[in-house]
């Protein structure tokens, strides 16, 4: 197996971590949207992400460090981030066919495992369709800024599911989690700047 550079292990904690202050601001952003069931639905599904993500960093820096080689960290995260991409695609279509409470009112690896491929589809498809669908909702709205992040996330994901075939070498690694951390940061963005919109909105409405 290729040995990973401690820089590169490092660097995996980056976009997990981005998404994670993503998520917190789209929970909240969803809360104001629809009711509290649904984002505790996100905040579920988010959770289910980042777990997947932050232990196959985890395994990666182990595994750098020689302190041991504990695949199943890493083999784990299909089974976390597919249905947790899943869950959140659920949870932004209900959000955004309500659109508000007062509205209310009125990619594949060579030798893959089998077993990954139909995760990998699932959290594929459904990763791209949240961020599209979350774009719609702040192009509804008019935040033009943060449908922008989500649509660089949704780029940023196509690009990452270009790259996944070919020889997974340390410079293409580099490359993948670069463009992962851009799109986090889309998405952190886009959550930051729509949850930010929506309280505004909320509390113009307490006011009058």
């Amino acid at each position: 197996m290729e040995t990973y550079p401690l820089g590169l292990a490092v660097f995996d904690f980056v976009p997990v971590s981005v998404f994670l202050v993503g998520a917190f601001f789209l929970v909240r952003s969803v809360r104001l949207l629809r009711n509290t069931a649904c984002s505790r639905m996100v905040m579920a599904a988010s959770l289910l992400i980042f777990s997947g993500g932050f232990l196959k960093a985890l395994w990666k820096i182990l595994f750098t460090v020689n302190v041991g080689d504990y695949r199943w960290m890493s083999e784990v995260q299909f089974m976390l981030v597919a249905p947790g991409f899943f869950a959140l695609l659920v949870a932004v279509i209900l959000t955004s066919r309500v659109g508000s409470r007062s509205e209310a009112k009125g990619i594949l690896m060579p030798a893959i495992a089998g077993w990954k491929v139909p995760l990998l589809i699932v959290m594929t498809l459904s990763s791209m369709g949240a961020q599209g669908i979350l774009a719609y909702i702040a192009f509804q709205r008019k935040v033009r800024l943060a449908a922008a992040g989500f649509i660089m996330a949704f780029l940023c994901l196509v690009a990452m599911g270009a790259l996944a075939s070919g020889t997974q070498t340390v410079a293409r690694q580099w490359l993948e989690e670069s463009i992962n951390t851009v799109g986090q940061i889309g998405f952190a963005l886009g959550s930051f700047l729509l949850y930010r919109h929506l309280r505004a909105a909320s509390t113009d409405r307490r006011c009058v």
